[in-house]
């Protein structure tokens, strides 16, 4: 693989603590769930503002664009789409005051079926600045190849995460993930290979273990919404990844600052 982009935004070897889910917090605020969060950045922009800076302030050091489904929101137009993004760009940039990275975010899925908007939607990512893509809750060879290849040839230079995600945690599920990271790892573009989500952080740790090389960015969820776990294993996730080479840590779905909170004061406790 070539050298690797994302070190070069984070020098050195300390833990690096990531966000967690806008999509929550959004809605626990009040947005309107039948409602695209991806509007939010036009229509309420201080509620969006709030929580990457309750994520900040939480300690995570790279804060997600509230843009993880500008490819599969249906629009009225593509101007409102683009405007949408470069809005959340923009937004995340006040909020993280210079002491984050902001990540571009997308949807990961169907995406052979929105090439259009995908190419449309990076180039507006890119315009605002953005420091680093991320490709999120990937579960197909398809769409791994894809988003590879738009990376390689719209963004070559600014550091990428491909994050795989489980669906049903089958056999077939963990082959699937298995061949999609082996693409990954055999590209040599520089992508990073992460995980997401992942039915909670039990199983994305043991998929972690399993992969042909161990990803160093992972952002589990918090299991089941009927059944999520405590803050403690959230924390003893971070711990055991940390242990283990993961680099990059944070939380997905149910995320959302007390949460960061109790795995920054877990990763502080282990040092480097």
């Amino acid at each position: 693989m070539t050298l690797n982009l994302l070190d070069r935004l984070f020098p050195g070897r300390d833990a690096v603590l990531l966000d967690g889910a806008m999509g929550t917090s959004l809605l626990e605020q009040g947005w309107p769930v039948s409602e695209p969060t991806l509007l939010a950045n036009l229509h309420q922009p201080g509620l969006v503002a709030s929580v990457h800076v309750a994520h900040r302030e939480a300690g995570a050091r790279v804060l997600h664009t509230n843009t993880f489904g500008a490819l599969t929101t249906a629009l009225t137009s593509g101007k409102q789409r683009t405007d949408a993004v470069a809005a959340a760009v923009r937004i995340a940039r006040k909020a993280a005051g210079g002491q984050a990275k902001l990540a571009g975010a997308l949807a990961a899925w169907d995406l052979p079926a929105h090439v259009t908007q995908l190419e449309d939607v990076v180039r507006a990512l890119l315009d605002e600045g953005i420091d680093m893509l991320v490709f999120e809750t990937c579960n197909t060879v398809r769409d791994a190849l894809l988003a590879i290849e738009v990376h390689a040839e719209l963004a070559s230079r600014v550091p990428a995460v491909l994050c795989l995600s489980s669906t049903d945690g089958t056999r077939e599920d963990a082959k699937r993930i298995e061949e999609c990271a082996t693409r990954v790892l055999g590209a040599e573009t520089g992508m990073e290979l992460g995980l997401n989500c992942c039915r909670g952080p039990t199983e994305a740790f043991k998929l972690a273990l399993a992969l042909p090389a161990a990803p160093r960015w992972c952002k589990p969820n918090t299991g089941p919404a009927d059944e999520p776990v405590d803050d403690n294993v959230m924390a003893a996730f971070a711990r055991a990844a940390r242990q283990r080479g993961v680099r990059f840590l944070g939380g997905c779905c149910g995320t959302g600052p007390e949460t960061l909170l109790v795995m920054a004061a877990a990763l502080d406790a282990l040092g480097d």
